[in-house]
């Protein structure tokens, strides 16, 4: 039986409802990364060309890891 109206197919996830549970742990991984490196966003052509900067240890689990490696993914496809 067909899921309600409202839970739109997604061609990649299945349905709405699957790309907004992706969305959310991409999400959560950000919220870590932003506790970890602080509110400050930095201009990405400017990291690029800037020294490695400080080394951080980070401990995530194996999901947050996965989905942060998916958006790395999906951001090359844009470039």
């Amino acid at each position: 039986m067909p899921g309600p109206v409202s839970d739109s197919y997604d061609p990649e996830f299945g349905t709405g409802a699957n790309a907004d549970e992706v969305r959310e742990l991409i999400r959560e991984s950000v919220v870590i990364l932003n506790d970890l490196l602080g509110p400050e966003l930095k201009d990405i052509v400017q990291v690029a060309h800037g020294p490695a900067g400080q080394r951080y240890l980070l401990r995530m689990s194996e999901r947050y890891w996965r989905a942060l490696r998916f958006a790395a993914n999906r951001s090359l496809e844009t470039l």
